[in-house]
């Protein structure tokens, strides 16, 4: 795959399954398509991720379990410099809202299934009601905040300067309330993608024109999931903007 973009992807499985795609075609070189891969949600994320890959930052072991969504293990040293060499880097911002411990950021998935392990109501835990965890839960201090656009821009930034290279933004799959409104979380958070677009160059990449031409129950499984069938129309209309001018 020598002549394919090298493409690194920072984001969950709806980036990733319509590029593993591309990369089983030969298409792309997707660089962490099986080792160094985690799944990442919000902007700060994405940073912290590409900053383990490079050496400059650690995830202590004993927030791993909470801070890492894979299947993977890790040593000790969880660099992969070769890994941030690349033509293009997919991030994909799914949520605006972050979970952090000292300083490392968490997965909120992950924060779901500590909550069960401690018999805690999930959602209150999600939202940083941490009072019903014991003192020496390794939770115990989270904090809770909400990601405003300046500091997504600054995480964007950071992320295209660290790897000298092209940067894609994916926003979360566009879906809508009983109503037929549009979720407005989402919305905020497509907005400010647009806006870093608008002021700073960073391409994005909307879901929200494919999923309406082809109809939200035909697109998605549920609010938060491509069908499988649906996933070869994602690839194709990926693949232009990460072998495109981006990998130039």
């Amino acid at each position: 795959m020598s002549s394919a973009p090298r493409v690194l992807v920072l984001g969950s499985c709806r980036v990733s399954r319509p590029l593993r795609r591309l990369h089983e075609q030969g298409l792309i070189d997707y660089v962490n398509f099986d080792e160094r891969i985690w799944f990442t949600h919000t902007s700060a994320g994405a940073r912290q991720t590409l900053n383990v890959l490079r050496g400059d930052a650690t995830i202590p072991q004993p927030l791993r379990p909470t801070a890492l969504e894979t299947h993977l293990t890790f040593g000790e040293d969880m660099s992969a410099p070769g890994l941030t060499s690349v033509d293009v880097v997919v991030v994909e911002v799914s949520s605006l809202k972050r979970h952090t411990v000292d300083g490392v950021e968490l997965n909120a998935h992950k924060i779901y299934g500590a909550a069960v392990a401690a018999g805690v109501e999930a959602r209150q835990l999600l939202q940083g009601n941490t009072e019903g965890l014991p003192d020496e839960h390794l939770l115990k201090p989270m904090r809770v905040t909400v990601t405003g656009y300046e500091e997504l821009a600054a995480d964007l930034l950071s992320i295209r300067e660290a790897v000298g290279g092209a940067i894609l933004t994916v926003d979360h799959l566009y879906s809508e309330l009983p109503d037929g409104s549009p979720i407005p979380e989402r919305e905020k958070l497509s907005g400010y993608l647009r806006q870093a677009e608008a002021e700073y160059g960073i391409p994005h990449y909307s879901t929200k024109p494919a999923i309406v031409a082809h109809g939200i129950d035909k697109a998605l499984s549920d609010s938060t999931h491509y069908r499988p069938e649906f996933e070869p129309v994602v690839s194709e209309l990926l693949l232009p903007l990460v072998t495109g001018p981006l990998a130039s």
